[in-house]
């Protein structure tokens, strides 16, 4: 039983040793860049609407489950949401 709970400290500590740092650097890099783009998208759908699905679109960027998207209609480009 010591094997078992020495073995499960010696992975834990070093399975945090190696992910930690990689996780505060991420955390430093980008500090509120899904909150940011989030309320850009809600923005969007609120001025623009959401796609209707008629007509082809190019992605513009993606946060969790939203789109946001380009669309090209007569030469005239608008941007849309996909909830």
């Amino acid at each position: 039983m010591r094997k078992f709970i020495a073995g499960l400290t010696v992975g834990f500590v070093s399975a945090a040793a190696i992910f930690l740092p990689l996780w505060l650097s991420a955390r430093r890099d980008n500090p509120g860049r899904q909150t940011g783009r989030s309320e850009a998208a809600e923005t969007v759908l609120r001025e623009f609407g959401s796609y209707d699905g008629s007509s082809p679109y190019k992605l513009l960027f993606s946060v969790k489950t939203t789109d946001v998207i380009i669309i090209e209609t007569n030469g005239v480009k608008t941007v849309r949401v996909i909830p």
